[in-house]
């Protein structure tokens, strides 16, 4: 005797459900995230580099005419200096992810 199971999984509708779909609620908080995190790593004179970042769905803009070089070639002090994204990544990546993966856990 044998059983058949027909499992029919929306994957589209559980993604959007947990922010998951393409410029959902997940990316959003995620490039948030990176922001938020990357703040104490980012070249700060005077703040208005870090204080003028925009951010998109997926990207985050700095959009003084400096930052460039700012990104680039900054010599740094402290935790700040040049390559601020990757630097926070490298040092805080593991709560990264942990805050986004409980973000998602919310979502229900």
């Amino acid at each position: 005797m044998s059983v058949r199971i027909k499992v029919d999984i929306n994957a589209a509708k559980i993604a959007q459900k947990k922010g998951l779909d393409h410029r959902g609620a997940a990316q959003r908080f995620f490039t948030h995230e990176v922001r938020r995190l990357s703040d104490p790593y980012v070249p700060k004179k005077t703040g208005v580099l870090k204080n003028t970042a925009v951010e998109n769905i997926d990207s985050i803009t700095y959009p003084q005419i400096y930052a460039k070089k700012q990104y680039y070639g900054n010599r740094g002090n402290g935790l700040r200096g040049k390559y601020w994204d990757r630097r926070m990544v490298a040092q805080r990546g593991k709560a990264l992810v942990n805050s986004v993966i409980n973000f998602i856990n919310r979502r229900g």
